[in-house]
C-alpha cells in the first residue's frame, strides 16, 4: 500500500512541470503574437511612421512645384529640304510655369508699377485649340522662336519625319532649339505637340 501513494505524489510532481510547461507556452506564444501583430503592418507600410509620413511630405512639395501649361505657336508652312516637299505643322509647346516664375521674377519695386499698369501679364484669352496665346517670356523671343521652328524644320527631309521614331527625334531637336531660343537659364519647355502635320 505504501507503493500506491508514492506512485501519486510521483504523479503529482510529473503533472506540475507539464503544467508550468503547457504556461509557458501560452505565455511565448502570445508574445509571438503580439509582436507579429504589431510588426507586419509596420513591414507592410514600408518602415517606421515618420518614415512613411516624411516621404508623403516631400512627394505632395514634389507634385506642387511642378505647374504645365500649354502655349500655341501657330501653324507654320516651311519646303523641307528637298526642293519638292513642304510640311505644314501646327505646333503647340509645353512648359514648366513654376520655372518661368523663378526665373522671370521683376526687380523689387517693377511690382508695384506692374501692378499700377496693369500687371503685363496679358489678356490670358485662349487661342484657337484650347491653348494660350504665347506667354511673355516666348513673346519676347518670338522673332528668335519663330527662326529656331524654320531652321529646324526646313533641314528635314520628307522620309525623316513621316515615321513615327521620326516625329520623336524632331520633337527632341525643337525642345532642345526652342530652350536655346527662350534663353532661360534652366529650360522651361517639356514638349512639343503637333495638332497638325502634313507633308506634301
Amino acid at each position: 500500500m505504501s507503493d500506491a501513494p508514492a506512485k501519486k505524489e510521483e504523479a503529482a510532481e510529473g503533472e506540475a512541470p507539464k503544467k508550468k510547461s503547457k504556461k509557458m507556452v501560452f505565455i511565448a506564444l502570445g508574445v509571438v503574437l503580439l509582436v507579429a501583430g504589431a510588426g507586419v503592418p509596420m513591414f507592410l507600410m514600408g518602415g517606421t511612421p515618420e518614415e512613411g509620413e516624411s516621404t508623403e511630405h516631400v512627394e505632395e512639395e514634389h507634385h506642387e512645384e511642378k505647374h504645365l501649361e500649354t502655349a500655341d505657336l501657330g501653324t507654320l508652312v516651311v519646303n523641307l529640304s528637298e526642293a519638292t516637299s513642304f510640311l505644314k505643322a501646327h505646333i503647340l509647346v509645353e512648359f514648366d510655369n513654376v520655372i518661368v516664375e523663378k526665373q522671370m521674377k521683376p526687380p523689387e519695386g517693377a511690382e508695384a508699377a506692374a501692378e499700377e499698369g496693369g500687371g503685363g501679364h496679358g489678356g490670358g484669352e485662349k487661342k484657337e485649340g484650347g491653348a494660350a496665346p504665347l506667354p511673355e517670356f516666348m513673346a519676347k523671343r518670338e522673332v528668335q522662336i519663330k527662326d529656331t521652328l524654320l531652321r529646324v524644320l526646313s533641314s528635314k527631309k520628307a522620309e525623316d519625319v513621316l515615321t513615327a521614331e521620326g516625329k520623336e527625334r524632331l520633337k527632341e531637336e525643337l525642345i532642345e532649339g526652342l530652350n536655346e531660343a527662350v534663353a532661360l537659364e534652366e529650360p522651361p519647355l517639356t514638349a512639343v505637340y503637333f495638332t497638325e502635320f502634313i507633308i506634301q
